[in-house]
């Protein structure tokens, strides 16, 4: 068998274990999360939850093999050099892409916290003039 096909296969079965198992912490982790920001809400936390997971598979797997390319006429030693530095490449964009939905769940959450917080000061200030 040819050094790349080897590389290929290596390549594909890591992507494929790094993402799915990420997939699963982050779906995990996560959900506490979702359920404070959704807390009135609590089906609508999984249903995002298991949307958000869906696609970061989804996406991140398609990533993954456009990533992959090496030259058929490669050595081995070659065909796993481009592999590592494609794998990186990888490695750098799913922390990238994570750090980016982060921003936007804590943007979303402070929204929902401020509503909160003034739900519950409408809440005070409805009783304080009720008295």
């Amino acid at each position: 068998m040819n050094g790349a096909v080897v590389v290929y296969i290596v390549y594909v079965v890591l992507a494929v274990a790094l993402i799915s198992w990420l997939g699963v912490v982050l779906q995990r982790d996560g959900r506490v999360f979702l359920d404070d920001v959704f807390a009135q809400q609590p089906n609508l936390a999984d249903a995002v939850s298991k949307m958000l997971v869906t696609g970061f598979l989804v996406f991140t797997l398609g990533y993954a093999l456009l990533l992959l390319r090496i030259d058929a006429t490669a050595t081995a030693l070659e065909a796993l050099r481009s592999s590592v530095q494609q794998f990186g490449l990888l490695l750098l964009s799913l922390g990238a892409m994570h750090s980016l939905n982060m921003l936007i769940l804590l943007q979303v959450r402070r929204r929902v916290t401020a509503a909160r917080a003034e739900a519950q000061s409408r809440t005070v200030r409805r009783k304080a003039l009720e008295r």
